[in-house]
Parts: C-alpha cells; sequence; structure tokens
C-alpha cells in the first residue's frame, strides 16, 4: 500500500518559485505578526516589526528606532510608533516577556494595519547586495487615511500621493547601474543606525 505524500495544490504550484516575502516599496495592508523591543549592539534602542500582508508575503526586521545609541530620544521614531499606534486604534504599549531575551508589545499582535514601506539598497560587509525595508508612513488599513486624515475627517489622498513619487533608496557602496535582486535573508546589521 502506497502511503500518498503529497495532493495536488494548484495554487502551492503556481506559487513555485516565487518569494515568500515582500520585495518591493509600496503600500501594504498587513497583520503584525510581532512588535519586539531590541537594543542593538550599539546600545540604540527600536520596536522591530514583523508583518504579514494579506496575499501572505512577509516583511520582518522593520526597525523603528525610538532611542539612539547615546540614551537620547529619537523623535522621528517616537512619532512613527505613535503614528502606528493611532493608526492601529492601540492606546498603550506595554512590555510582555516571552523569554529572557524577548520582549515583545502585545497590545500590537495581529492588529491590521497599513504600512507604506520604503526599500533601501545596501551593500553587505562581504560586497553582496542585500536590501532592507522602513516604514515610511502608517495608515489605517480599512480606509487607507493616514492618521491626520482619519482625525480631520479627510478622504484618503496622502497615500496614493506618496506612492506615486515613492522610490527606492540606494546606499550602496559602488552601487552597479542594475540591480540584481537578492532575497534578504539575514538581518541588516545595526551599525547602519545613528552613528552620530
Amino acid at each position: 500500500m502506497n502511503n500518498i505524500m503529497f495532493t495536488y495544490n494548484a495554487e502551492s504550484a503556481l506559487a513555485a518559485g516565487k518569494s515568500g516575502f515582500i520585495t518591493e516599496s509600496g503600500a501594504y495592508v498587513v497583520t503584525i505578526q510581532e512588535a519586539k523591543y531590541v537594543t542593538s549592539s550599539s546600545g540604540a534602542e527600536s520596536i522591530e516589526f514583523s508583518v504579514e500582508a494579506d496575499d501572505g508575503k512577509k516583511a520582518n526586521y522593520l526597525n523603528v528606532y525610538c532611542k539612539k545609541k547615546d540614551g537620547s530620544p529619537n523623535q522621528y521614531g517616537i512619532n512613527m510608533i505613535h503614528a502606528i499606534m493611532g493608526c492601529a486604534d492601540v492606546g498603550q504599549l506595554t512590555t510582555k516577556m516571552i523569554n529572557a531575551h524577548t520582549h515583545i508589545a502585545p497590545e500590537l499582535t495581529n492588529k491590521r494595519i497599513g504600512l507604506v514601506l520604503q526599500k533601501t539598497l545596501k551593500t553587505k560587509t562581504n560586497g553582496q547586495d542585500t536590501y532592507s525595508f522602513d516604514i515610511f508612513l502608517p495608515f489605517v488599513a480599512q480606509t487607507r487615511q493616514t492618521l491626520e486624515e482619519k482625525l480631520k475627517g479627510l478622504p484618503a489622498q496622502t497615500i496614493d500621493k506618496k506612492i506615486s513619487t515613492l522610490q527606492d533608496k540606494d546606499e550602496r557602496k559602488n552601487a552597479p547601474v542594475t540591480y540584481h535582486q537578492q532575497y534578504q535573508s539575514e538581518y541588516p546589521g545595526d551599525d547602519v543606525f545613528f552613528s552620530g
């Protein structure tokens, strides 16, 4: 008797060879899988988001830095966290210990939110190209409104305007004329953030 190991699934077949990760700048409606408090090797503090888009594609290592390595507040990051909280309808963030090395903001887990993600092209220390994403602007998932549009009762227009002009940032050393996409499989490193 033969044991069935696979039953053909057309959806899986069509996904063959495609990345399971977000690979382009754009506006995505996502579910926050985890919002983890992180301290980099240089001492900068962030909330690191792992998200999954409605189509199943994921993005990890979305760091929003709240404190610089010298301990001073990073107002840009603090403002971004508050905007994310507002768009996700979260009133406060606490900390919950998952294990000795992992603390999360449980209030954000499984929250749906819209994020405009900007791709940054980088060079690894070994010279290979890689990329990461930065949260450019959050928005309300259900309406596509920014927090300001929601609070002022304005129609959703900002996200589409931002997307129409959004370009990848290129921080590669000796950037080539063409970019051959490679999937990021490792953390891009903390030393690139807040060097001063």
